[in-house]
């Protein structure tokens, strides 16, 4: 019975096919004792096993749609909540990317000139402690996602598609 379980784990639809066919001769030969050589029979057991790996390819399809469909209601009964917590997560960590690129790319450098020049101004040289720097690596790998994310809803906008995408073939 070892047969049927390396070939489900051997790879894709055709490894299920042969390994649910494998493990069903298996079974029916352990039962009866008996091997089916008419090569009708046979066929028809395959056509069977490839129509039982059909149907649960649909219902796993329908169950991802359902789900997808489900989250999508969630996301808009969030985005229409007055309280701040649940309704702006996502602006907020846009404004984190935002505040970390502004800190990093603007900031960070410029501060330490506006200072020092303020301070040749009034005539007093300052002591400037270097400012911490962020990860910026990090921060490029959310903002990246987010418009990425972004993007894709503006073209799914642009088609005018309106709800999760239809793989149904």
């Amino acid at each position: 019975m070892g047969g049927w379980l390396a070939s489900i784990f051997a790879g894709g639809t055709e490894g299920v096919l042969k390994g649910a066919g494998s493990f069903a001769k298996d079974i029916r030969e352990a039962i009866t004792g008996k091997t089916i050589t008419d090569p009708a029979v046979m066929a028809e057991i395959a056509l069977k096993a490839e129509q039982l790996a059909l149907a649960a390819e649909q219902a796993q399809l329908t169950f991802e749609a359902e789900m997808s469909k489900g989250q999508t209601a969630i996301n808009a009964i969030e985005a229409q909540n007055t309280n701040m917590f649940v309704s702006g997560w996502r602006p907020a960590v846009g404004w984190v990317c935002v505040s970390g690129l502004f800190y990093t790319f603007l900031m960070r450098p410029l501060l330490p000139w506006c200072i020092a020049v303020g301070g040749i101004v009034v005539g007093k040289t300052p002591v400037i402690p270097a400012l911490p720097g962020i990860d910026i690596g990090e921060l490029i790998v959310l903002l990246a996602g987010m418009l990425g994310l972004t993007v894709a809803r503006s073209i799914d906008k642009y088609n005018k598609v309106t709800g999760p995408p239809n793989n149904q073939g």
